[in-house]
């Protein structure tokens, strides 16, 4: 016997179960459970928002989760996409596959209900309200049609023997913004602009920048793994002009598995790491202190270990 995710589709049914901070929907199929849920039941255009399937069933059972990009690429642009992720424990089998998502358009929108089967059962979810909001949408409330009163008009001034006196500060007032804007101009292009750093130096500046900030100490460590995994991309998009940024986290270990950039050690220390990121940010695993110092250990040693010959022989002169 087999279950999945079969896929999704619009449908005007059920509310979702809503929180104060996001939606969940759950399906109950015999022994096995899936849930659907978004963290954010509001956002604006363009704020990105996560979409979570998961689903729980006995080991006995196989399971997979259909890939939905197509689906949802109908409605959302897709930032971010994690592999499907697996556990095993007494007995039973979870399944994760997350997306991270945003919407161009304002309104109230809904995510389409997810249809699962196992063997020849099949259920579905309400659709997951989502509410976008426009940036535009408090100026157009706003009332600019009554202009606010003037509690004391003042008094105009007769120009008789003013004008050419305003006439002449006007001048003096104009020639004197001319002279300062030309001489500002001619400075700026006189101004010396250093060549940026190079990439390991920005990147393990912005590591330890992000160390004193001590996210990991105030509980954020999502936050904190957004942050890490954003700067390690960065350094391999500078260093070696592959686009990590851009890229799901599997996308882009396929171009790194076909490019000649990059040595196979570093190849394997570059998945461990991204997948072990992937795991807090869409996988709501939580790491351990140990956990979370291998990581970062993982990320120095990779930036360290990928410094060009000739800047590696400064770079261990300076320590």
């Amino acid at each position: 016997m087999g279950l999945g995710l079969v896929g999704c589709r619009a449908k005007d049914t059920p509310q979702s179960q809503n929180s104060s901070t996001g939606a969940t929907e759950t399906v109950q199929i015999g022994d096995a459970s899936f849930v659907v849920s978004i963290d954010k039941r509001s956002v604006r255009v363009a704020e990105p928002f996560n979409l979570t399937i998961e689903a729980t069933a006995p080991a006995t059972i196989e399971t997979e989760l259909a890939d939905l990009r197509t689906q949802l690429e109908e409605q959302f642009v897709i930032r971010d996409h994690s592999p499907l992720t697996a556990e095993e424990s007494e007995g039973q089998r979870r399944l994760f596959q997350s997306y991270e998502l945003e919407s161009n358009v304002s309104g109230l929108l809904a995510l389409p209900a997810f249809s699962f089967a196992v063997g020849e059962e099949e259920a579905s979810t309400a659709p997951l309200s989502l509410e976008v909001v426009s940036a535009l949408e408090s100026a157009e409330d706003a009332d600019l049609s009554a202009p606010a009163d003037i509690e004391s008009p003042l008094a105009l001034l007769e120009p008789r023997g003013w004008t050419p006196f305003l006439i002449a500060g006007g001048a003096a007032v104009a020639l004197a913004l001319m002279v300062w804007l030309f001489v500002r101009s001619r400075a700026a292009k006189e101004r010396f602009i250093p060549p940026p750093p190079p990439p390991h130096i920005w990147a393990l500046a912005q590591l330890e920048k992000l160390l004193n900030e001590k996210l990991v100490e105030g509980n954020q460590v999502h936050e904190f793994y957004f942050r890490l995994s954003g700067i390690v991309r960065t350094y391999i998009e500078l260093r070696f002009c592959l686009m990590a940024p851009e890229r799901t986290t599997q996308e882009f270990l396929n171009e790194a598995q076909r490019s000649s950039a990059l040595r196979f050690g570093h190849k394997d220390l570059l998945r461990e790491f991204l997948v072990a990121c992937d795991m807090v940010k869409f996988a709501r695993h939580e790491p351990g202190g140990a956990e979370i110092d291998m990581v970062i250990g993982t990320a120095r040693g990779f930036i360290e270990e990928t410094v060009p010959e000739s800047a590696a022989i400064s770079l261990g002169e300076a320590t």
